[in-house]
């Protein structure tokens, strides 16, 4: 299985360089990497241009390490300046050699009293979305998105949004996800098989639930839209039916890169071997 080197990827790299951190991704076993970057000043903090991008991948090249998707945090609701700021880290993603630009749309965990209302967010997401496609196209670069925040989540939603951008735009495919959609009260199974055949890169995830009787907890408990909490565990330990995730995954013939985004307090080297462990014991039964 291809296996990708996400949570702490970047933070390694502009720690470390290219390769130190070529190296240690090989040494865990991966075979792949994942940038994740945010829209702050516009412009890549680690990677910042088109030269930087091109030794950084001469580097991985040379390390058998691909990067198997470009990630960008970012908000393009009421946020015009984010579509230049996302065509040139399509630009980036291009010169890495990497086929995916995934973006986030409306990030935010909980909705305020004042929210704007789904319809809007969702008209302005998908528009600005068509039009940071349409550019990253003659790139050859791929977007891709995944169910997140409290407005592009869940299968309806996340559809209308997905199904009327793809329409438009051919270079345009989802991220499979196997936690987000937890956070607006659905099964993660049902989003994955809802998009299977669109399905270009995956998240591997997993959660601990729990209800806290209207007390807010610490220690890394996040709010779903519907009062409980979830908190990061190592993969498998958690309440995601990941097997039926991978089966979904098998079925429709998926062989993309499997991105261990592994936020756990438990130490991450666990968490990997663990992953990797759980997942090849999966595979195998497929």
């Amino acid at each position: 299985m291809n296996y990708t080197f996400y949570t702490y990827f970047i933070e390694m790299l502009e720690r470390d360089g290219a390769e130190k951190t070529a190296a240690y991704a090989k040494a865990l076993g991966f075979s792949s990497v994942e940038v994740l970057e945010s829209i702050g000043a516009g412009h890549p903090r680690v990677i910042p241009d088109i030269q930087t991008a091109k030794e950084v991948k001469r580097i991985f090249d040379a390390n058998g390490i691909t990067v198997a998707c470009y990630s960008v945090g970012c908000d393009v609701y009421g946020n015009p300046t984010a579509e230049d700021a996302l065509v040139h880290h399509a630009e980036i993603a291009a010169a890495l050699g990497c086929p995916y630009l995934h973006h986030t749309l409306k990030t935010g965990l909980t909705k305020s009293a004042d929210a704007p209302a789904m319809d809007a967010v969702l008209d302005e997401i998908t528009a600005a979305a068509i039009r940071i496609a349409s550019r990253a196209k003659p790139l050859g670069v791929t977007c891709i998105y995944e169910d997140q925040g409290m407005y592009a989540n869940g299968v309806e939603p996340f559809g209308r949004f997905y199904r009327e951008v793809h329409r438009v735009c051919d270079n345009t495919g989802v991220c499979g996800d196997f936690g987000n959609i937890l956070f607006v009260d659905e099964d993660p199974a049902a989003f994955l098989t809802a998009f299977a055949s669109d399905i270009r890169h995956v998240h591997v995830k997993d959660y601990l639930r729990k209800n806290f009787d209207g007390a807010v907890p610490v220690g890394g408990w996040y709010p779903t839209a519907h009062g409980q909490y979830l908190r990061d565990t190592t993969v498998g330990a958690g309440i995601i039916d990941i097997p039926a995730c991978m089966k979904v995954l098998h079925d429709v013939g998926y062989d993309g890169a499997y991105a261990l985004e592994l936020c756990h307090p438990e130490p991450f080297e666990d968490g990997v071997r663990i992953a990797m462990q759980y997942l090849d014991r999966i595979a195998e039964t497929m």
